[in-house]
């Protein structure tokens, strides 16, 4: 591969910052290898004048769905604990009144038919209370019928992982994918101590403060913190070899993490002909809203703070991109940034820019 410099990515997210559409961001360009291209830009905390680095932590919000729950419940599935056409019931009992028929695919494709998001911290609904109103729902669409993204399918398969490994997702996560995999910055409510290092998300007018060192997502704070639709903390380094795991079919360290064939079942399409194109866990390529107009094939997933992960499966690398969007208010749309910068890193990445 020719040597790339990527100088167009950097003067692009330095005029996105220059504009205030975000306060900093740190970039990734990796192979099953090797960085090809990592840098900083920005401020982690604007007011504070906290400088970004590739060292610092980002909230991932909903990333962690794809680098938490979803390896979770691949590894049962290499494991033979579980089949994902397994019926919720099987696992959650009160599942069996209203939801005969949904099944651990349904949850992970966001086929369920459930809504986007019930709010369970504005009526101090505790987790377990969630699951048992989870249940009860019976107004929804049909299972298999419609592409609606939803929390509540993560936040099931989050007590599912729970359940089975008999700890907490934290721990199950952190024991079983993390330290294996080298992540040592990646973890669910982060140490006190590490505050200083962490990207400020937004700016909460009731508690007259920025939420900095802590969630973001509300029913996750609730949760204490963590949930398996979001919650997960990380940094470009430890999702580099998360990235690279993935792109080197599941092993890392000389350890196997997945089986090639989970992260192959995860990534095609279960979701043909219901418009939106959706694997297990993961966004497929289906259109250039998420990718990009030059990276069309692979798979990835974003975050509402402002993240995103994107594979080419074709090309053999990964996009990370982590930014803290919310700092400057959630109207700050992340998506035609994104594809502008996937574009020019799939243009460095042809050798095309020069």
């Amino acid at each position: 591969m020719e040597q790339t410099n990527f100088q167009k990515v950097a003067h692009f997210i330095n005029k996105m910052i220059e504009e205030d559409h975000i306060p900093g961001a740190v970039v990734g360009v990796t192979t099953a290898e090797k960085t090809l291209y990592k840098q900083a830009f920005g401020y982690a905390h604007f007011d504070k004048k906290i400088k970004m680095t590739e060292k610092t932590i980002f909230d991932l919000a909903s990333l962690t769905k794809v680098t938490a729950t979803l390896p979770s419940i691949l590894q049962f599935l290499d494991g033979g604990v579980l089949d994902i056409d397994d019926q919720i019931s099987y696992y959650i009992p009160q599942f069996k009144i209203n939801h005969s028929d949904l099944t651990l695919r349904h949850l992970l494709t966001h086929t369920s038919g459930f809504q986007p998001e019930i709010k369970f911290h504005l009526n101090n609904v505790s987790k377990e209370e969630a699951i048992d109103m989870i249940a009860q729902i019976q107004d929804k669409k049909s299972p298999g019928t419609e592409v609606i993204y939803s929390d509540l399918n993560y936040i099931l398969l989050g007590k599912i992982i729970e359940s089975l490994a008999d700890i907490s997702l934290a721990s199950y996560t952190d024991i079983s994918i993390f330290k294996p995999v080298g992540m040592k910055d990646t973890y669910f409510n982060p140490p006190k101590n590490e505050k200083e290092r962490i990207a400020a998300t937004e700016f909460i007018e009731t508690e007259n403060d920025y939420r900095w060192g802590e969630v973001h997502d509300e029913n996750t704070l609730h949760f204490g913190g963590v949930s398996g639709h979001a919650g997960l903390f990380s940094t470009l380094e430890d999702l580099t070899l998360y990235a690279r795991m993935i792109l080197n079919s599941g092993v890392s360290n000389d350890k196997r993490i997945l089986s090639s064939q989970s992260i192959n079942l995860s990534s095609v399409s279960y979701t043909k002909g219901l418009k939106l194109n959706r694997g297990l866990g993961w966004e497929l390529y289906d259109s250039p809203s998420f990718s990009g107009q030059f990276l069309q094939d692979g798979f990835g997933h974003t975050g509402f703070t402002g993240t995103s992960i994107w594979f080419s499966k074709k090309n053999n690398y990964s996009i990370i991109l982590l930014t803290n969007r919310v700092h400057f208010g959630r109207d700050k749309n992340i998506s035609r940034m994104r594809r502008i910068i996937h574009n020019l890193i799939a243009l460095e990445m042809n050798g095309v820019t020069k």
